[in-house]
């Protein structure tokens, strides 16, 4: 039987990525490179781009708000960690049906025709056929359950919602880290993970280590700064006040030649480096005096949960360069 069946179609969100990027400067303006971003991650029970959750049997379901043909939304299942839904007994199906009216349950006889076989590999025995089904009317494949509960093998073309079913029961989990990138010459961090909505991300990022010596461009630098050579803005402070009396003079040359030689370890008050926000940082180079009090920076940044396709940009300070830095 051929069953009536009202489509709507649109762009699957589910088989995009989710991606995030940016870029980390120097005080200079250059891209600072090798810096570590660590991303983490946490699963949530409620699922963008799904229904409330409901559970049967210890195990978690949820059904589409979209659409999608049975083959894509078998692929978004599996990236979630969940497959199509799996109907084999009588329960479950009696607890689907009375939830939600219609979608792709997780049968297909693809590989071969007229054997039925469930994605997850459990054995085929208990069904629900619909009278006269199924009955492969132009090459249908796949099975959805209709508005008597009853099920309808369908083809590929047909874009339909589709229950999700996970194998336990879906709670929101810990946050905990889920990998580290790293900047690259220009500066330039990225994220792209296979998107799923039931996973949420943040960022952090902890100051790094310099392993950068000290040069003589460094001592040419503040020293420009005390010859007026060089214009005298907020950002000199922050990158030249490294003995913290609030002042550029000989003194803060001396620091810096000292650092070079090996005679200091670290600065007198001032952190090896600092983190600031492109907002901070602007504003920090666009002030005539010292403002350091007033944009002391973080050693470590930690962002909100991330928005898919968003991206953030931040300074790093480090005290006593010049130019760009390594870590």
């Amino acid at each position: 039987m051929r069953w009536v069946i009202v489509l709507f179609f649109f762009v699957d969100a589910l088989s995009a990525q989710f991606t995030y990027s940016g870029y980390l400067y120097n005080a200079n303006g250059s891209g600072a490179s090798n810096v570590a971003i660590n991303l983490y991650r946490r699963t949530n029970q409620t699922i963008t781009g799904f229904t409330n959750q409901q559970n049967y049997n210890r195990h978690s379901y949820y059904r589409s708000t979209g659409t999608a043909v049975w083959t894509t939304a078998r692929t978004n299942c599996a990236n979630m960690g969940g497959h199509l839904v799996t109907i084999t007994t009588a329960g479950e199906q009696s607890f689907i049906y009375g939830l939600w009216p219609s979608g792709w349950i997780g049968l297909t006889d693809e590989v071969v025709e007229g054997t039925w076989r469930w994605v997850t590999g459990e054995t085929y025995s208990y069904s629900n056929w619909n009278s006269g089904e199924p009955n492969n009317s132009g090459n249908e494949d796949y099975v959805q359950f209709v508005s008597n509960g009853k099920w309808n093998d369908l083809n590929n073309t047909q874009s339909l919602a589709y229950v999700l079913e996970f194998e336990y029961l879906v709670t929101t989990s810990s946050w905990t880290l889920y990998k580290t990138v790293y900047t690259n010459s220009s500066g330039y961090y990225s994220i792209s993970e296979a998107y799923d909505p039931s996973k949420e991300y943040y960022i952090e990022l902890v100051a790094p280590t310099r392993i950068q010596a000290y040069t003589t461009s460094d001592i040419q630098g503040v020293s420009n700064i005390i010859l007026g050579k060089t214009t005298r803005n907020g950002l000199s402070f922050h990158m030249f006040d490294v003995n913290d009396d609030k002042l550029i003079t000989v003194a803060d040359k001396y620091y810096v030649a000292a650092r070079k030689a090996g005679i200091f370890s670290r600065w007198r008050t001032a952190p090896d480096v600092r983190i600031f926000t492109t907002t901070e940082y602007n504003a920090i180079k666009a002030a005539t005096t010292n403002v350091r009090t007033t944009y002391p920076g973080v050693s470590t940044y930690t962002t909100s949960t991330l928005t898919s396709g968003g991206t953030l940009n931040l300074y790093l300070i480090a005290p006593g360069y010049a130019g760009a830095v390594t870590y």
